[in-house]
């Protein structure tokens, strides 16, 4: 005989929860990868591609790999994949990073349907303002110049340590009582971009107070600096910078982007697929049955945004114009570095917001019918207001010399009363000498 219904249902809540299915693991696999090829930028798609990929590789048991150039590259933990895990690990966190996927995947499926700050995010993850790419590019400005004298750092030499972070900066130079630290010149392209990052009208959460660090020689009790925090000082400064720094992309890139925000280059839209169409006849479930609606009203599942779209960021329509806008705030936030022949030295070049671009239709030639009539700033400008003056009609005015104020009410008080003779005195003269000004010839 079978358990009765509450008993079942408690017994369910109560038992442990079962483990993951590693089939769930391969769905979400297949759906990342399907949402990530529907994305309107070709390199964002291929980014999230690989992005995806490795994230699963790193969390595959090694003896289910394949023999390649990419397994190898996850065990040794190369720039380009992620280090894979040990077997207890992966087996310990699968439920945990299952929903990071569905997360993920909720993510992608909104980009998709056209929620603006999704799809900015995710071309900032493509184009290394976020993430793993923006460490790559990183990486590259931190290589020393060839052609710079190899030698022991200043910093490191000054106060006696080997912190990677040393080697980037000169040594102090004393302004106004503290310690001013630049840049090294050894970095030429890390020091233009510190440069003129500091001096750019950018995001305020990119923004920098300054290109250089400034820190005290002497502490609150007027002795000098201990090194172990002035080493603190300069080390907290540089990962503060680093954090804000938006590295410069490679110049074919960066021309690339433009191109598409100016409308000079078509953007990669692709169209979805059409759903499979299930031909197998499957038995329609039963919910109509009391244990099915129990175990409905106790799921409390809830719907993510990509179900359920609204809101200020509902979905834009994925055209041009709207990928255009989205490109142009993307170069607000991208560099590219460009080489001075003649002054020697790197300079980052900043892309402009559209409010600062000025088309060619506002300097195109037009009739000059069309703005007859306007002043300088475009607006028609008003006729003088006619004023009808009339001698005689001026209210009376009193000893000191302001107007005698008639209350409203004036009107429907006694003729004996004092205000009303006043007021009745005062129309009679307005009327007689309105009359004489219009046989004067006078307008009426």
């Amino acid at each position: 005989m079978p358990a009765p219904l509450h008993s079942r249902l408690h017994s369910r809540l109560h038992s442990p929860s079962p483990a993951p299915s590693h089939t769930k693991s391969l769905h979400l696999l297949r759906s990342l990868l399907r949402e990530a090829s529907y994305l309107p930028d070709a390199t964002a798609r291929a980014y999230f591609r690989r992005y995806i990929v490795s994230r699963f590789k790193a969390y595959q048991p090694k003896p289910n790999a394949t023999a390649s150039f990419d397994v190898n590259a996850v065990d040794k933990y190369r720039h380009r994949s992620f280090k894979r895990r040990h077997a207890g690990i992966i087996n310990a966190r699968v439920g945990q990073q299952q929903r990071k996927a569905q997360k993920g995947l909720n993510f992608l499926r909104r980009a998709n349907q056209g929620e603006g700050p999704c799809i900015q995010k995710a071309l900032w993850f493509a184009y290394g303002r976020l993430g793993r790419r923006k460490h790559a590019l990183l990486s590259d400005l931190l290589k020393p110049d060839p052609a710079w004298p190899a030698g022991p750092a200043p910093l490191q030499q000054l106060y006696r340590s080997d912190l990677k972070c040393l080697q980037y900066f000169e040594a102090p130079q004393v302004r106004a009582g503290s310690h001013v630290v630049y840049i090294s010149k050894q970095y030429p392209r890390l020091r233009a971009l510190v440069t003129s990052q500091a001096k750019q009208d950018i995001d305020k959460k990119s923004m920098m107070k300054s290109h250089f660090l400034k820190t005290p020689i002497l502490n609150a009790w007027q002795q000098p600096m201990p090194v172990r925090r002035a080493i603190n000082n300069v080390r907290r400064w540089y990962a503060d910078t680093m954090t804000l720094l938006l590295p410069a992309l490679p110049n074919a890139e960066w021309s690339h982007i433009e191109a598409m925000s100016k409308g000079q280059q078509r953007i990669g839209f692709v169209r979805r697929r059409k759903p499979a169409v299930d031909v197998t006849s499957r038995p329609a479930p039963d919910h109509s049955s009391l244990e099915c609606m129990v175990h409905h009203s106790l799921a409390l599942d809830k719907l993510s945004k990509a179900d359920r779209p609204q809101g200020v960021d509902r979905p834009h329509n994925l055209n041009a114009r709207f990928m255009q806008r989205l490109y142009t705030k993307l170069l607000t936030l991208t560099p590219k570095l460009e080489y001075d022949d003649t002054r020697k030295q790197w300079s980052a070049v900043w892309g402009k917001h559209f409010k600062n671009i000025k088309p060619r239709n506002y300097a195109a030639p037009v009739d000059d019918v069309l703005f007859a009539g306007v002043d300088a700033k475009g607006i028609a400008p008003k006729a003088p207001k006619k004023r009808d003056f009339v001698p005689g009609a001026q209210r009376p005015r009193k000893d000191d010399g302001k107007i005698q104020q008639f209350p409203f009410y004036a009107d429907w008080l006694p003729e004996t009363h004092p205000v009303r003779i006043e007021l009745d005195k005062w129309k009679a003269e307005r009327d007689a000498a309105r009359a004489k000004w219009i046989a004067s010839g006078g307008d009426a």
